[in-house]
């Protein structure tokens, strides 16, 4: 009974692993997918709580998948800080690929 147990969910975890998507294919939505030239216009005006929501959402996310405690001790304004002095030196690279940064 545990064989055919530990044979069905090995069967399902390869079952899953093939319906995931290759890495680097996999769809984001929201403000990461766009430039740092939206942010950089944006950052003081009226969708700057949107973009700052995605970001923290994102970061939080991603520190607890990848179980890296990126965040402590930084604050809102830190963390835009950070950001918007990333997009300034590459205003054409996107948001997503920014706030990775914050992982290496």
């Amino acid at each position: 009974m545990r064989r055919r147990m530990t044979a069905w969910a090995l069967a399902g975890a390869f079952g899953l692993a093939m319906m995931m998507p290759a890495h680097g294919q996999i769809l984001l939505l929201g403000m990461g997918v766009e430039t740092c030239e939206s942010w950089l216009r944006e950052r003081e005006g009226a969708q700057m709580v949107a973009y700052r929501e995605w970001f923290l959402g994102y970061l939080s996310a991603t520190a607890y998948l990848r179980n890296q405690d990126v965040l402590r001790n930084q604050g809102y304004d830190q963390i835009l800080e950070r950001v918007t002095a990333s997009c300034r030196r590459n205003p054409g690279r996107r948001l997503d690929a920014v706030l990775d940064e914050f992982f290496k």
